[in-house]
């Protein structure tokens, strides 16, 4: 299984005031959060991304992508009516293909060498089949809202138990 592609979904109500943020990295430089979460779909070896956006908000993501945005397609999802509805807008995008979700209102953060978005796409490549990586949390109760780190769950073959 090749996954090439990912689709960021951007249209929901305030999911637009993260991805725009400016924050500086570990290595001290200032970007994006949207260039953050680009960065780690291209670690992960995807090639084209595409970001379900609301209507007439394009231009602000073309530049908080900075050099990135020539691997961008946009698609507008003109009312926030959920992540399936989101994904749906974006078919025609990956097609048949596997392709990588990531949501534009987190960032990505793994305690292991290895990006979260390389850790689900190596996992699905190995099992040969979809992978979903949740991690519940209350946002107003953590500083990281997304954290994962993929581990075999015991006995199993398939499953796979992802700790933060």
């Amino acid at each position: 299984m090749h996954i090439r592609k990912a689709v960021i979904t951007a249209a929901g109500a305030n999911q637009d005031r993260l991805p725009l943020q400016r924050f500086v990295d570990v290595d001290g430089v200032e970007k994006t959060a949207l260039q953050i979460i680009l960065e780690e779909v291209i670690a992960a070896g995807i090639e084209e991304v595409c970001i379900v956006v609301r209507g007439g908000s394009q231009q602000v993501y073309r530049e908080a992508a900075g050099d990135y945005a020539r691997l961008l397609v946009f698609v507008e999802q003109p009312a926030p009516r959920g992540y399936g509805e989101a994904l749906y807008r974006a078919a025609s995008f990956v097609g048949q293909q596997p392709f990588l979700h990531l949501v534009s209102d987190h960032l990505y953060i793994s305690k292991e060498r290895r990006r979260c978005a390389e850790q689900l796409i190596e996992l699905a490549r190995a099992e040969a089949c979809s992978v979903s990586a949740v991690q519940p949390t209350r946002e107003g109760c953590s500083s990281i809202t997304a954290r994962w780190e993929a581990r075999p769950s015991p006995g199993t073959r398939r499953s796979t138990r992802l700790r933060p």
